[in-house]
């Protein structure tokens, strides 16, 4: 083997190891991307279904305070029966109000959780931030009909505005926000 034939294959083995190494480096970059793309396909389906949810979960401010005075209304100028069936048709609006209430939470939390497959860790720890605070919303929610009284209208009316006014719901907004910002660093945004 002369020299000439030396350099011939030095040069077709650097090329060679050229095209290995870029396939090796593409193919690594093809997958970060479609990974990329996973997450940015499933976070912004999140996004859209948290808009929808929220925009549901907006009521109107005085319906717990119209269930109520209906009730109280003809509690005063009712005689027993009339007292007995707007007391069943109190308990159902209050019912309906209450699921109507903590139902887009916890499908909100069953979105995040799906999310739990794809997402770093960082989010995972806000994502289990949130399921805790929902979980606890539950519990307060349960609990808080538990201590309502027909009798004591104050009493019911004061139960039920606690709930939304509590540390819990300013962190439900921050623990929002933190999570989107994760997402979009997760995405490269």
């Amino acid at each position: 083997m002369d020299d000439k034939d030396i350099l011939l294959i030095v040069i077709a083995f650097l090329g060679w190891s050229w095209g290995i190494i870029q396939f090796i480096i593409n193919r690594k970059h093809y997958n970060k991307d479609k990974q990329i793309d996973r997450k940015y396909e499933a976070y912004s389906a999140y996004m859209k279904k948290s808009d929808e949810l929220m925009n549901n979960l907006r009521n109107d401010p005085n319906m717990v305070y119209g269930i109520s005075s209906d009730f109280m209304r003809i509690a005063m100028t009712g005689d027993s029966e009339q007292i007995n069936q707007a007391l069943i048709q109190f308990n159902e609006k209050l019912l309906e109000y209450v699921k109507r209430a903590s139902e887009p939470l916890m499908i909100l939390k069953q979105e995040l959780n799906s999310l739990l497959i794809i997402c770093s860790d960082d989010l995972n720890i806000k994502i289990n931030e949130f399921t805790a605070l929902t979980t606890d919303f539950n519990n307060e929610m349960q609990k808080s009909l538990s201590l309502i009284s027909p009798s004591d209208s104050n009493e019911m009316i004061r139960q039920l505005q606690t709930l939304g006014q509590n540390e819990r719901w300013k962190r439900y907004v921050t623990l929002n926000e933190e999570i989107i910002k994760l997402m979009r660093k997760e995405i490269g945004n």
